[in-house]
């Protein structure tokens, strides 16, 4: 095509897919036409812009009847030239390629120089022709070209069981289907067939047939070719290549092998020999684009409780041992479909029965079952299933959202030993939805000061003046309400985001604290919780005192509490936290004593300065002597070990008396006043000069 294009012709490039738009040209069509490569690209001229409008629809529909055909087409009409004149042009290019397709324009005063330059094109030809021969005799492909009027097939080497004259020409190629002796008769009809669809149309093509033309066994070979036609898009010659392509059959046979055991291993868990998450989801998709409608499914999620302690204190090997054995329980369950161990010890089941309670009642029979076995293996031993259901609805499914939800069943019921499967509720579903946004909205409400810190004051019982302040957070709405601590606190600590909101607080109460001082008013200590979450981490100590180190205050003023649920760690860990805290000066508290998991014992030993005793101690002294005999023993074992003593929720005087009377003189709680924002507090206990 490269010489046809140098015969007096300028050529374009055209993409039809946009449109018949002009991606580039040469210089000879810019010789003719006058329309540049920038011109047409800044103009974004097509192919049939070039025509007058009147011919340009017919010339439309006639090209894409070409391009639908895989054919040549062959335009002669009139374009108007860049400078305006017309000129009368032959264009002809063949569509293989919608999206680039070289068109061919040419004056047609030139054509009558064609014969000369024809003469020298069939000269290069056979040039090339010549050129193939000696590639051919030096390869063990086999190139042929066939001469569609005269029926007869020219190849580049003898092929002996073929009847072939002088120059390895066979005629009658396929007026006599000179092949199909040597052809397996599987492939006899698919061969035909794609001579037959060379010859409609000029076209590229491969096909693949087996043959005994070369010996005496059956060998695969590949024939690609190709179609040329002529002027009128008549087939003419169709010239191609034969390949022996039998080892490459061979090993494409090992490889789909291959692939299959691979794909087996690719969504399979090599333990248990369920499918591992991929494979599940795929598997578990064809069944249920396929669920019969009388039967009821359902996703079930599971995980073996104290399964960390058996790896632990028994081994891997026992360990994958009783995964096994709970596999095998799975699978023996009269609704199990198919299966799958996510990682460890958590598995995801597909699953069906008639009805919904024979759904449950066969997958709590099965958990009963691993439970019973593995109770004779570990007597001591509290093994158990913590299992979640998702009852999955008619039509269709997102496959990742209702494991989601199983898993939101099973972590619902992971700590409760009597339900032996819990069941899904859109509850849960809302739940999670809430702690979400709560953990997605905690960063921007603490940037934008939604979060704020509140204090309640505390009071001496007898003098009834300030003494302190608690530090507490309170989460301001858009309409001006508050959510309370308990209301986003548990979800922080879940996620482990209570840390960004117990240093803010803290760095509030540090920037108060240093007002306070440089206002010249009295500083009153205040005290910020920190949850058990920040005792784990290594840096908690020197993140305290590097914050502190920012400000200029008097680190005695900073009371650090600690929850008393920290109590139920490492206790010696613990203690050394609070050592180091103390000895750079800060106070340290325990909050909630008394309804936690710490003991007297354990608080004679902690170093601690001031214990917070819980309410509920204090709820009932008025009514109660039992109580208050209790609150008083409990106090004095505290006053052995040297520590101070509030009480919290101190709501009435009677109460507030009592405690007076006992020896006691510290407490806060609604008798004397509320947590308030900071402006409230300060305006009432700090810069009212009038008190």
């Amino acid at each position: 095509m490269e010489e046809l294009y140098r015969l007096g012709a300028g050529v374009c490039c055209v993409d039809f897919t946009a449109g018949g738009k002009i991606v580039s040209v040469d210089d000879d069509f810019f010789r003719y036409t006058g329309y540049s490569h920038d011109y047409v690209l800044e103009n974004e001229l097509t192919f049939f812009s070039l025509f007058d409008e009147n011919v340009r629809e017919d010339i439309e529909e006639y090209v894409s009847n070409a391009a639908n055909d895989n054919r040549a087409f062959c335009v002669r009409q009139p374009i108007t030239a860049r400078d305006g004149h017309s000129i009368f042009i032959h264009c002809c290019g063949i569509i293989n390629d919608r999206s680039r397709v070289q068109v061919v324009f040419s004056d047609c005063r030139c054509h009558d120089r064609l014969d000369d330059e024809y003469k020298k094109l069939m000269r290069k030809v056979q040039e090339q022709r010549d050129k193939l021969h000696m590639i051919a005799e030096n390869t063990d492909d086999v190139y042929y070209d066939y001469e569609v009027k005269r029926d007869i097939m020219h190849l580049t080497v003898s092929i002996t069981r073929f009847r072939l004259d002088y120059d390895n020409s066979l005629e009658n190629f396929l007026g006599t289907r000179a092949a199909e002796e040597f052809l397996h008769p599987e492939d006899r009809d698919a061969y035909f067939d794609a001579w037959e669809e060379a010859l409609q149309k000029p076209m590229k093509g491969t096909m693949e047939f087996r043959t005994k033309a070369y010996d005496d066994d059956y060998c695969w070979y590949s024939d690609a070719y190709i179609s040329f036609a002529d002027e009128s898009g008549k087939v003419t010659e169709v010239f191609g290549r034969l390949s022996n392509i039998q080892k490459l059959k061979a090993l494409a046979t090992k490889s789909d092998s291959d692939t299959e055991y691979i794909k087996f291993l690719l969504q399979s868990d090599q333990l248990t020999g369920l499918y591992n998450r991929k494979g599940f989801t795929q598997q578990a998709m064809d069944i249920l684009a396929k669920r019969e409608k009388d039967m009821v499914y359902a996703l079930v999620y599971s995980d073996i409780n104290e399964f960390s302690y058996v790896n632990e204190n028994f081994g891997y090997e026992t360990g994958n041992a009783m995964l096994r054995d709970y596999t095998n329980c799975l699978r023996g369950g009269a609704s199990f479909i198919i299966g799958c161990r996510i990682y460890s010890d958590f598995f995801i089941c597909l699953c069906k029965a008639k009805t919904r309670p024979a759904l449950i009642r066969s997958v709590e029979q099965q958990n009963v079952r691993f439970t019973t076995m593995q109770k004779k293996k570990f007597p001591s031993g509290d093994i158990r299933i913590a299992c979640g259901m998702y009852i999955l609805p008619d039509g269709e499914i997102e496959l990742n959202t209702a494991i989601d939800n199983a898993n939101l069943a099973r972590r619902s019921v992971k700590h409760s030993s009597s339900i032996l499967c819990g069941i899904y509720s859109q509850r849960m579903r809302m739940q999670k939805l809430y702690e979400q946004s709560i953990c997605n909205e905690l960063h921007a409400a603490i940037r934008n000061r939604q979060i704020e810190m509140f204090l309640q004051p505390k009071f001496h019982l007898e003098k009834r003046v300030i003494i302190g302040a608690e530090a507490l957070a309170r989460w301001r709405n858009p309409n001006g309400t508050y959510k309370m601590p308990f209301e986003f606190i548990p979800v922080l600590e879940k996620v482990g985001y209570i840390d960004e909101l117990d240093f803010f607080i803290y760095g509030e109460v540090l920037r108060t604290l240093e007002k306070w001082k440089h206002d010249g008013r009295k500083v009153l200590p205040i005290s910020v919780n920190f949850s058990q979450h920040h005792i784990t981490q290594p840096k908690f100590v020197e993140n305290i005192i590097r914050t502190a180190d920012c400000y200029d205050v008097d680190r005695g003023d900073i009371e650090i509490e600690i929850t008393e649920s920290c109590f139920s760690g490492d206790t010696q860990s613990l203690f050394s936290v609070m050592d180091k805290l103390r000895n750079e000066g800060f106070k340290v508290s325990i909050d909630d004593f008394g309804i936690g998991y710490s003991t007297l014992s354990v608080l004679m030993n902690a170093p601690v300065d001031i214990v917070k005793i819980d309410k509920s101690f204090i709820d009932n002294i008025e009514q109660n002597k039992t109580d208050r005999d209790f609150v008083a023993n409990m106090c004095s074992l505290i006053d052995t070990a040297k520590k101070d003593i509030i009480f919290e929720g101190v709501e009435t005087d009677a109460q507030a008396a009592i405690l007076c009377q006992s020896g006691y003189t510290k407490a806060q709680g609604w008798l004397f006043d509320r947590a308030m924002p900071l402006s409230d507090f300060e305006k009432k206990y700090m810069y009212d000069d009038n008190k």
